[in-house]
């Protein structure tokens, strides 16, 4: 949404939790299995995705950002509050069965978790790079360079951002349910400040509009953040350097720019011959 369609959609991590709780509940109070269970909480999500759509792509810029945030912060507090035990309150929720692994050791349950992981990640950045390369991409990316002129020739901004809402959000539920059954736990720290400023850094960081480029920051902030656990006081004000250092010296991110200098080096050695 951010990176191909320019929406700066803030919601994702309220997405990704709704798809976490949704997959959890879903396993903890009827016994679904693991496979049915995550793709229903992925379904859950876009569905909320889609419906925050409506109000949001009414709204351009900044105002967007707000809508989107504010939403995140919603969701956030209800679950917080919550008193009747349905979503665990602060606690959150556990002690679901998940990928019905305990029968496993710790590590063998690990490593498991882990391929899952790398499955499903492979899987998703494919499906996005054949997003991006049929019509729904086209559309979106028409969108963000030139509004006006993709309206002319007949594409639908809102039809268009609205599927685009959906799809992501179906990544974003697929991604929570999976957090919830690899960790056994699903709880309000999934969302708020710390965790929004290290995904919007990892973005920035690997480049915005690239499928590759959020997969490098990702790597590369994972690293960086595993480095500075001992450290919890100063992380966020690390990452917020590391955010303006990228915006100030490198705005379209590390892709982008390796990108661009493989280019000009093509050009070079085709000059040369």
């Amino acid at each position: 949404m951010l990176g191909f369609s320019g929406v700066w959609n803030f919601s994702h991590l309220a997405i990704y939790a709704i798809g976490g709780y949704v997959a959890a509940l879903l396993s903890l109070h009827t016994g679904l299995p693991a496979v049915p269970a995550v793709l229903l909480g992925g379904v859950a999500a876009m569905a909320v995705s889609v419906l925050l759509s409506l109000p949001a792509l009414r709204l351009r810029g900044i105002y967007v950002a707000l809508l989107t945030f504010g939403f995140g912060e919603v969701i956030r507090l209800l679950i917080v509050s919550d008193q009747t035990g349905f979503t665990g309150g602060t606690y959150g929720l556990s002690e679901y069965r998940g990928f019905g692994l305990d029968t496993l050791d710790a590590l063998t349950r690990d490593r498991v978790h882990y391929w899952i992981g790398i499955a499903l990640a492979v899987v998703t950045g494919l499906a996005i790079f054949a997003i991006i390369r049929s019509p729904l991409g086209s559309g979106l990316i028409a969108l963000r360079d030139n509004p006006a002129l993709a309206a002319a020739r007949g594409i639908s901004p809102r039809v268009m951002q609205m599927v685009g809402f959906g799809v992501s959000g179906f990544f974003a539920g697929i991604a929570g349910s999976l957090y919830a059954f690899a960790f056994g736990v699903v709880s309000p720290t999934l969302m708020g400040l710390a965790p929004m400023t290290l995904l919007v850094t990892m973005l920035v960081v690997g480049g915005l509009g690239t499928v590759t480029g959020p997969i490098v920051g990702t790597v590369i902030m994972t690293f960086v953040q595993a480095r500075l656990q001992s450290w919890p006081d100063v992380r966020l004000i690390v990452l917020g350097l590391v955010l303006l250092v990228m915006i100030v010296a490198v705005p379209r991110g590390i892709v982008p720019l390796a990108a661009k200098y493989r280019r000009r080096l093509a050009d070079w050695v085709d000059e040369d011959d």
